[in-house]
C-alpha cells in the first residue's frame, strides 16, 4: 500500500472521535468539530433528538477575532452526495486534495455537514441487515445473513423534506454561530438536489450556489411526495468496493495521468473507515439511507434566482441532465463549467484544482473568468476558457 494511504488513514482516525475543542493546524486553518442537536423530522424518528455532524475550517484570524463573527459574504456550506460523508466528499487531509482547506486558506469559514444516515450523524434503522434493501441483503450472505429476511422497518428512511430539514437546522446553527444572514451552498452529486431543493424552498438564506454534477434532475419530476409517505421500503443500502470505485468510478475515467495511483484505495479505505460497522458486512462496504425525491424539476429550477455555477466532469453521465438544470435555471448570473478529462468523482482527480479555483472565484465575485453568465470549459491543463459553441453529452445515459 503506498506510503501517503497510510498517512492519510492515520489523519481521518485520528478525527473520528469529535474533539471538545477546536483544532489549529500548521496552515493557520482552525478545524472545529462539532455535533449540532437536530429535532428530526425522519418519520421513522419524527419529534425526537438527533445529532448532526458539522465540520468547521476557518481561518485563524476569523476564529480569533472578538465577537466570532464572519465577514459577510465568507461563508460557506458543503452538501455531500449518496455515499461519502461530508469530510471524505470534501476534506481529504492530504496534500491538496481538501477542498474546504482551500478555501479556508483563502480567507473563507466552511463547513461540511453529514446528511441523516451518514458519517458521524445519526443512523436511525441502519444497523440490522435485515434493514437493508433486499438487493443488498445479497451482498452480505452468506456472511451476515444466512438468507434474505423481512426489514424490520418497512420503509425508505429520508426524503426531500426531511433532508431539507437537516440542511436548515445546520444553516440556522451557522447563521446564528457566525452572524451572517445568508451563506453559500456548495453540493455534490446527491448534495446537488439537496442544495438545490433547499435554495428553492428557502432562498432569503442562501447568497449563492454553486453544484458539481448534480444527481436527480429531470424537467419532468413530480412537483410533490408521491400519495403515500413514507413510501413502502427498507431503510438502507450498501455500497461496496467494486461498485463504488472499480464500476462507477474507475470504470469511467477515460485519460490517464488524472487519478493518483493508489487514491481510490485510500479513498475507498477512508470511507469504510468512517463506516466501520458496514465495513464488515459481506466484502466490506459503506451505509446509506433509502430516499425518496421530488421537486428537482424544470418547475423548480426555474425558480433558483441566486448567482448560480454549475460545474461538471466531461466523462460524467451525468452531463446530459445538467446541461438541461442549466438551461432551466431562472438565475440570471449562472456559469456552467465543463471539466476535461474529469469524472463524476474530481473531488479527488487531478482536476481537483479546477473545482477549487472556479468555486473561489464565485465565492468571490460570482463570476467566473471574468463572465458572470455563459459556457466555460477547464482543458487538460486546467485553463478555463469560453466554450461558445456549447456541449455534447457522453452517449452513455445520465443516471
Amino acid at each position: 500500500m503506498p506510503r501517503f494511504i497510510f498517512w492519510a488513514l492515520g489523519a481521518i482516525a485520528a478525527a473520528l472521535a469529535v474533539p471538545a475543542a477546536a483544532q489549529p493546524s500548521p496552515a493557520g486553518i482552525v478545524t472545529i468539530d462539532r455535533l449540532v442537536d437536530h429535532v428530526s423530522t425522519v418519520p421513522a424518528i419524527a419529534g425526537k433528538h438527533i445529532d448532526l455532524f458539522v465540520r468547521e475550517k476557518i481561518p485563524a484570524a476569523i476564529h480569533n477575532a472578538p465577537g466570532g463573527k464572519a465577514p459577510k459574504g465568507k461563508v460557506a456550506l458543503f452538501v455531500h452526495g449518496g455515499y461519502s460523508p461530508g469530510r471524505l466528499a470534501f476534506d481529504v487531509e492530504y496534500r491538496d486534495y481538501s477542498w474546504m482547506e482551500y478555501l479556508a486558506r483563502a480567507g473563507y469559514d466552511v463547513f461540511a455537514m453529514d446528511m441523516t444516515g451518514y458519517g458521524q450523524s445519526g443512523r436511525p434503522m441502519m444497523d440490522d441487515p435485515c434493514n437493508l434493501e433486499p438487493r443488498y441483503q445479497d451482498l452480505v450472505i452468506p456472511r451476515n445473513l444466512t438468507a434474505r429476511c423481512e426489514p424490520k422497518y418497512k420503509f425508505e428512511l429520508v426524503s426531500s423534506d426531511t433532508e431539507s430539514a437537516d440542511i436548515d437546522r445546520v444553516v440556522d446553527f451557522i447563521r446564528k454561530l457566525r452572524g451572517v444572514d445568508q451563506i453559500t451552498l456548495i453540493g455534490w452529486s446527491g448534495g446537488g438536489i439537496r442544495a438545490g431543493t433547499y435554495t428553492v424552498r428557502h432562498p432569503e438564506k442562501v447568497e449563492k450556489l454553486i453544484i458539481q454534477a448534480s444527481s436527480n434532475y429531470d424537467r419532468k419530476n413530480p412537483d410533490g411526495p408521491p400519495a403515500a409517505m413514507p413510501k413502502p421500503g427498507a431503510p438502507a443500502t450498501l455500497q461496496i468496493r467494486s461498485v463504488g470505485i472499480d464500476e462507477r468510478w474507475l470504470g469511467t475515467a477515460k485519460c490517464d495521468g488524472f487519478i493518483e495511483p493508489g487514491a481510490p484505495e485510500m479513498i475507498w479505505q477512508l470511507n469504510t473507515g468512517m463506516d466501520p460497522l458496514a465495513a464488515q458486512w459481506g466484502p466490506g462496504g459503506l451505509r446509506a439511507p433509502t430516499r425518496s425525491y421530488w421537486g428537482w424539476n424544470a418547475a423548480s429550477a426555474g425558480k433558483i434566482t441566486v448567482p448560480t455555477l454549475l460545474m461538471v466532469g466531461e466523462q460524467d453521465s451525468l452531463m446530459a441532465s445538467n446541461l438541461l438544470l442549466f438551461d432551466d435555471l431562472g438565475a440570471k448570473q449562472k456559469v456552467f463549467l465543463g471539466i476535461a478529462c474529469a469524472t463524476h468523482f474530481a473531488v479527488w482527480e487531478k482536476q481537483r484544482r479546477v473545482l477549487h479555483q472556479a468555486s473561489l472565484e464565485w465565492l468571490k465575485s460570482a463570476r467566473l473568468a471574468g463572465a458572470d453568465k455563459g459556457m466555460f470549459r477547464a482543458g487538460e491543463d486546467g485553463g478555463i476558457r469560453p466554450q461558445p459553441g456549447g456541449f455534447t453529452a457522453p452517449a452513455r445515459a445520465a443516471r
